[in-house]
């Protein structure tokens, strides 16, 4: 029935701090604009990421299990390493960075209090 993921939608409340965030530290790519509520954003491979504008404070784009959050979205880099230097060097809230065996994980809270998680896989072990 489906065929594929065509965007991911999250909330915002400052559209123009989380644009220039997201790319200025992530390498998103500002795509297109639907007023100035909407903003459309692409990485060179996969989904849109939609943002949308909300003065709603309890609006989040992660859930909780247990009392701990968890991103809805993770993404994939290749520079999870770099990554991380650079959004402890911005002051970004880094939940999680460790190795857990069948990738670094990376879990970072953007300005807006979405979590956001960054994968990268370790190479497969010869065995």
């Amino acid at each position: 029935m489906l065929t594929s993921l065509e965007h991911a939608q999250i909330p915002v409340r400052r559209m123009e701090r989380a644009i220039s965030w997201y790319v200025d530290h992530l390498g998103f790519r500002l795509s297109s604009r639907d007023g100035d509520r909407i903003a459309f954003l692409t990485l060179p491979e996969g989904p849109l990421l939609m943002l949308w504008q909300t003065e709603d404070e309890a609006s989040h784009a992660h859930f909780t299990v247990g009392g701990t959050d968890y991103p809805a979205l993770l993404y994939r880099t290749e520079r999870i390493h770099e990554l991380h230097e650079r959004l402890a060097g911005i002051g970004a809230r880094i939940q999680q960075f460790r190795n857990d065996g069948f990738a670094w994980v990376l879990k970072f809270y953007d300005p807006e209090g979405n979590l956001w998680g960054a994968l990268q896989f370790n190479p497969p072990s010869a065995d």
